[in-house]
């Protein structure tokens, strides 16, 4: 296959995922796919689901920007690769990226499920290969944890990077661990860019990399703004899961007598810990953005996203083909194999 073809089915599956998110009738598999991964994963919902779909087609389906993306990068008629994929499942749909990076670089993808997320990929692979059946020769699903690859792109936490360090170590690979954002507010912030923090904050429960878990604020920071802002979100409380966590989060803190503000459905708690727990969002005060610096140089394998400063407000979950998890370009990284 062409690279022009490979391009043109992506663009397809994009259109479908339009139309669906339009209406849910013009593809009942994506529908059902959708329900049934909602059962087999209590974190996911509809909204996120298709909140995932349509950042993937805008950002990531449309023609003009996947052949802007490519033109960047010079890719030579070859034998295939076969790039393995280990996905992660905390929240929908994160191995997409590497995905079509593989196969627009005219390689193999050789992919293994998260079990927090099967369905939803199985079903896109289902509908790629639906649009364009010769893609079916450049992708393989597996089960099996040891599985034979030329090179590995593996997603996991810090343990399991660890199992995938004595597994691959001997082959190109890419091994990703826990990550998180953080934004800087510096009080100036109008109503629609503190909208649009919220938009970074909450999605998916904050449990993706791009999700903000910690606030860097100036001294004399007033929250009332920011606070009533975040009411939009109030829904995160009808959901079970993230329900027990606002309960179990708030026991804590109020067990430790650690000061905590309480904001009905989440809670914000001054902490220097980059990472904070489902429903709390950590702040940090600063005297200068000079700083920051450090704290930001001190942390950089942890932290995917810096809002206010490399990313804007509302961004953060909307990354197009060249935002590159971790900073690492995947696409050359896939080039070095040829």
């Amino acid at each position: 296959m062409t690279q022009d073809e490979i391009i043109h089915a992506f663009v397809r599956l994009g259109d479908k995922f339009n139309a669906w998110l339009h209406n849910e009738n013009s593809c009942m598999e994506l529908t059902d796919a959708a329900n049934r991964a909602i059962i087999e994963n209590e974190w996911f919902t509809i909204e996120n689901i298709k909140r995932m779909f349509s950042a993937i087609s805008l950002q990531m389906l449309d023609a003009e920007k996947l052949n802007r993306w490519i033109s960047g990068y010079e890719i030579p008629s070859k034998t295939p690769k076969r790039i393995g994929i280990i996905a992660a499942g905390n929240i929908p749909l994160v191995f997409f990226h590497d995905f079509i990076c593989i196969l627009v670089s005219k390689n193999i993808a050789a992919v293994k499920f998260s079990s927090k997320d099967r369905i939803l990929p199985d079903i896109i692979i289902n509908q790629l290969v639906d649009t364009e059946p010769r893609l079916e020769n450049y992708i393989e699903v597996t089960e099996n944890k040891y599985f034979a690859v030329d090179a590995i792109i593996a997603t996991g936490n810090d343990s399991t990077v660890k199992f995938f360090e004595e597994s691959f170590r001997s082959i190109p690979h890419v091994f990703r661990k826990n990550r998180t954002s953080v934004a800087i507010l510096k009080g100036s912030e109008t109503c629609d860019e503190l909208e649009l923090l919220c938009e970074d904050i909450f999605p998916f429960f904050g449990l993706g990399c791009r999700n903000v878990s910690k606030l860097f604020i100036p001294g004399d920071y007033d929250f009332t703004a920011f606070i009533k802002t975040a009411k939009k979100f109030s829904r995160l409380k009808n959901h079970k899961p993230y329900a027990n966590a606002y309960t179990y989060n708030k026991a804590l803190l109020t067990i430790t007598e650690k000061p905590f503000i309480d904001n009905d459905f989440w809670l914000l708690a001054e902490n220097f810990e980059i990472f904070s727990p489902v429903s709390v969002i950590y702040y940090e005060k600063y005297t200068n953005l000079e700083s920051l610096k450090k704290i930001f140089s001190d942390n950089a394998e942890h932290i995917q996203c810096i809002i206010n400063y490399s990313v804007d407000f509302g961004k953060s979950q909307q990354p197009q083909l060249s935002d590159y998890a971790d900073g690492i370009d995947i696409m050359n990284f896939l080039l070095k194999q040829i």
